[in-house]
């Protein structure tokens, strides 16, 4: 029995569930995979090693889904039963740490990227879920190593979305020139990117070009509004003293911490 061939992978920002400080990483998706056969009950001659990789891309699919909407104990048990059945495939440890991503626990996200990444069957989603995972812990330099591996492999993944993650992770490590390559590139292919409009928003301010910094903030608070990029947008008109502007942002940053606080 022929089972599932490999699987498209694209970023999903997990800014909405765990704070737009976070980089963006990486879950299957489904409505992209590659398939070399329709889903069918099982062959009675399928061996118990093929029912079982059948069960685990099963689990891996109903844990996506159940990510997607936020239901992350469904996604934990469905990736806990993909690795059961199928305990060489990483797919199943980078949903697990991606459900522990967005609970919070990024030491247990990162327990499981890093065992995804070390896998002798990983791939670019999990070497670049991993490099993201050590950019945000304060590792950028290893960061990078693992994140420009993943890029070797741009048509396994959103380059721009992983371009993106490189620039805020060079950014961190203190390389201005490749940080500004990186976001630009990212956003010469895909113009709305969060991640690669909050990079160049940050280097723009440490740079001092004060209005090309509004500039990229305008463009970031167009794709949705979170505490860090309205605290920049805060700190830009500031600088350029513009107070009717800085207060608007602050009114803003009020509503939107109240709302977070307060849930209705």
């Amino acid at each position: 029995m022929q089972l599932h061939k490999g699987i498209w992978i694209v970023l999903i920002t997990l800014a909405a569930l765990v704070g737009c400080k976070r980089l963006t990483f990486i879950k299957p998706n489904y409505d992209k995979m590659e398939i070399e056969q329709v889903k069918q009950a099982p062959d009675l001659r399928d061996s118990p090693a093929d029912k079982r990789r059948m069960v685990a891309a099963d689990s891996v699919e109903a844990a996506a889904n159940r990510l997607s909407v936020g239901d992350y104990e469904g996604a934990e048990r469905a990736a806990q039963n993909a690795v059961k059945n199928s305990p060489d495939d990483p797919t199943g440890y980078s949903i697990l740490g991606l459900v522990q991503q967005g609970r919070g626990n990024s030491a247990s996200a990162g327990s499981y990227f890093q065992k995804a990444a070390s896998m002798g069957r990983s791939g670019p989603a999990e070497w670049g879920n991993y490099g993201s995972w050590l950019c945000e812990s304060g590792q950028a330099t290893e960061g990078l190593t693992w994140i420009d591996r993943a890029l070797q492999y741009p048509d396994a993944l959103d380059a721009a979305g992983m371009q993106a993650n490189a620039g805020k992770c060079a950014l961190k490590a203190g390389n201005a020139v490749r940080a500004e390559q990186n976001l630009r590139s990212a956003l010469s292919s895909s113009p709305t990117n969060a991640v690669a409009l909050d990079g160049m928003t940050q280097l723009m301010i440490e740079r001092g070009q004060t209005m090309e910094a509004r500039a990229f903030s305008e463009r970031r608070l167009a794709q949705g509004e979170s505490a860090e990029s309205l605290q920049r947008a805060i700190l830009i008109e500031t600088k350029l003293g513009d107070t009717r502007s800085a207060q608007r942002y602050r009114d803003r940053l009020s509503q939107l911490n109240s709302s977070i606080n307060n849930p209705r």
